[in-house]
């Protein structure tokens, strides 16, 4: 994967753009108004003190909710209790998710652990802001291969990646989706190496390591395992494959998959030992009424239109805790408006065959459209099982290891759109309407906070 001179002359310039308007967002929202920083910040300072398994260190979990009552986290009147013999509440314990990424950065922020917390903070966001350099620079760079003779379009695919508001504002924060989302980039540029040039070490390395890091960071980017395979057997039989057999495959799979993973007796459904083992030790939900909640859909179908409208929001315009809307309700309406054209013009150029083409082009995008709508049924898979009271709306940061997908996806259902004489400068428009929102993002910020 050699880059040329003119591709080393991008990476000097967009590089740097990413890291310092992410340091913009860094510095620009105060320390623990991100989402739930307070306790991935917590989770990493306990393993600093004493390990993964270690007691609560009350002395920091103090200094930490002493930090967060100078900046005015809690609403007036409220003051967390300092001399009690027990760890002050602290939004949200993170220590059910797996512990690789605190585990890491414990490992970085360790030389500073005498440092006044906040400081502490700000060096775990300026390493959150370096991800997302790299998370940009690998978009560009998958955007090199599969725009392959647009060069424009791969900066623009970037910059697109770099200016959405809410991914920037979670990027900066000191959260594990950060390595998360990183490392999903990373998976999808294996991904794209691979179904382009076939069996190579570099390909298979990235597509194994991003989707291992990714899965062993969080749970939510289990789904990422489908667009693994899919590429590896896309990789493995190059010639094109016949309707037919990927329904006879998937149904197969299902099969096999089912059989190896539950027992049916009199009672009912249960799963294999080794599936139960799965759901104590990762999943941290049972397997057999999550499935059967599926299937009451008249409960529900009201819930997973109220979950499509407030992921989605959350997804493009919504800061901090998901309390700051970027300019309501002009942003949520644009920013359906953009997703529905990009619909409609990914059917289009399906429909006239536009989009379809016999190499591994349109093998992409079928990639791409099935990592989005697995990411959005997994999504809704959070609503479940559904009981009697109102279930957690899950928000649009689950969403985004699936990012660079569904911004290929914007770009390319939005050129479809428009005349062939005009799709070359299309794209342009998208990206000043993201930029802009981007600015006025920051302008909220200010206004909130100061």
């Amino acid at each position: 994967m050699t880059l040329t001179r003119d591709e080393w002359l991008v990476i000097r310039w967009l590089a740097p753009l990413a890291f310092l308007h992410t340091l913009i967002y860094v510095f620009l929202v105060p320390p623990w108004q991100h989402y739930d920083e307070p306790g991935h910040f917590l989770y990493t300072a306990y393993i600093i003190r004493g390990g993964v398994t270690a007691p609560d260190d009350v002395a920091i979990a103090r200094e930490v909710a002493d930090s967060m009552y100078r900046h005015r986290f809690w609403p007036l009147g409220v003051k967390p209790d300092l001399l009690s013999p027990l760890p002050p509440g602290i939004p949200t314990d993170q220590r059910q998710h797996p512990p690789f990424y605190y585990e890491v950065m414990a490992w970085l922020l360790s030389p500073l652990r005498y440092l006044p917390v906040e400081h502490q903070l700000y060096a775990g966001r300026m390493i959150s802001a370096f991800l997302m350099m790299l998370t940009v620079v690998t978009v560009w760079r998958v955007g090199c291969i599969v725009f392959a003779n647009e060069p424009q379009m791969a900066v623009i695919l970037a910059l697109l990646v770099a200016t959405i508001p809410a991914f920037t504002d979670l990027m900066s924060a000191f959260n594990s989706d950060v390595l998360m989302n990183f490392a999903a980039v990373t998976a999808f540029l294996g991904f794209a190496i691979l179904m382009r040039d076939g069996w190579r070490l570099t390909g298979l390395g990235l597509a194994i390591l991003g989707t291992m890091v990714a899965v062993l960071t969080k749970r939510t980017a289990v789904p990422l395992l489908i667009p693994l395979i899919l590429a590896l057997i896309w990789t493995l039989w190059r010639r094109p494959i016949r309707w037919w057999v990927y329904l006879a495959g998937s149904v197969a799979f299902t099969s096999v998959l089912l059989m190896v993973s539950f027992t049916f007796n009199s009672q009912g459904l249960h799963p294999r030992p080794w599936l139960a083992m799965v759901e104590q030790e990762y999943l941290r939900v049972k397997i057999v009424p999550w499935l059967l909640s599926w299937g009451n859909w008249e409960r529900a179908w009201p819930w997973y239109r109220r979950t499509l409208e407030v992921a989605h929001n959350h997804f493009w315009v919504r800061l901090a805790w998901g309390h700051i809307a970027v300019w309501p309700p002009v942003g949520d309406w644009l920013f359906a408006g953009l997703s529905i054209a990009a619909i409609v013009g990914l059917l289009r150029g399906i429909w006239q065959r536009t989009l379809l083409t016999s190499g591994w082009q349109s093998r992409w995008l079928w990639l791409c459209v099935v990592a989005v709508v697995i990411a959005w049924v997994a999504l809704f898979g959070r609503l479940h099982p559904l009981g009697d009271g109102t279930p957690y709306i899950p928000r649009g940061r689950y969403l985004y290891w699936a990012m660079l997908p569904t911004t290929w996806l914007l770009i390319v259902g939005w050129r479809q759109l428009w005349p062939e004489q005009w799709r070359r400068l299309t794209p342009y428009i998208l990206l000043v309407a993201v930029a802009i929102f981007d600015l006025a993002a920051l302008l909220t910020l200010v206004r909130f906070y100061y």
